[in-house]
């Protein structure tokens, strides 16, 4: 059975980071490897903190257990998500380096989690490790048109300016085969996931829903990267990743997280 690394966050309560990476992925057909950045009750937006980030110690000891273990060279591909401590982007920069060497034709697919609409997840320096530290080993990266304009220094405010600097991203970053940046402002007054490679950009367009729902891009990296890792090309992983998303948080209207659970049957088979 394939393998999926993810390192990203978990709540008890809601549909985000590992929590909607797990299901997605067994759903699919794979397995799940997890490692949690955070863990918490649930996440912020039902105004409540409780938890905390995963203690920076015990994070480093998981990772490079890893080596010790022997796991590197059966894992098809990783993806990184939320951050709960800027600290934390060393460990797996160490960890992507040891793993690229055992599987060359592996795909680390980071989803640089940062913010949305303005506001920032997360302190300045998760965005400085990210962006100096992460992204020269991404293969694919998947932000928002917030975290697309973080990264590249920025102002994103159509589809223009993403494609722009998502080319830029590319020139800067050899190894990265596509930006795959999602919910950018059209000029149809909606929104756009786009494909951004060094060959072709591809736009899907979708209505823009009055309220955002907590979960979306996970749900889409997650997709993504199962598709990926099942053999399908780039192009058609991205657009099943595209609409399966969007279909499920199109169900999810009324609700703080995508209804994830809800619409698992929902999604497009990968093999």
């Amino acid at each position: 059975m394939k393998q999926i690394l993810s390192i990203q966050s978990a709540v008890t309560y809601g549909s985000v980071g590992n929590s909607v990476a797990a299901p997605v992925i067994t759903k699919l057909g794979m397995q799940p490897l997890l490692i949690d950045t955070i863990s918490l009750a649930a996440h912020p937006g039902y105004g409540t903190i409780a938890g905390g980030a995963t203690d920076q110690t015990q994070f480093s000891a998981i990772l490079e257990a890893l080596t010790t273990l022997r796991v590197l060279p059966h894992i098809n591909n990783v993806m990184t998500g939320y951050l709960g401590d800027a600290r934390q982007a060393g460990p797996i920069h160490s960890m992507i380096q040891d793993w690229q060497t055992e599987r060359h034709d592996g795909l680390y697919i980071l989803d640089p989690v940062l913010g949305d609409g303005g506001r920032l997840y997360v302190d300045t320096t998760v965005v400085d490790q990210i962006r100096r530290t992460l992204l020269p080993l991404a293969h694919i990266v998947t932000p928002n048109q917030f975290e697309l304009g973080l990264l590249t220094e920025s102002k994103i405010q159509n589809v223009y300016d993403a494609t722009k600097a998502a080319k830029t991203m590319l020139q800067q970053n050899p190894q990265l085969k596509a930006v795959i940046a999602t919910g950018i402002a059209n000029t149809n007054s909606g929104i756009s996931d786009l494909k951004v490679s060094r060959q072709d950009v591809i736009e899907l367009d979708y209505t823009k829903r009055p309220h955002g729902v907590a979960g979306g891009g996970d749900l889409l990296t997650a997709i993504l990267a199962c598709w990926l890792t099942a053999g399908n090309d780039l192009n058609a992983a991205f657009a099943a990743a595209s609409h399966d998303a969007h279909r499920i948080i199109e169900d999810s209207a009324n609700t703080i997280d995508i209804a994830l659970f809800d619409n698992l049957h929902r999604l497009t088979a990968c093999f």
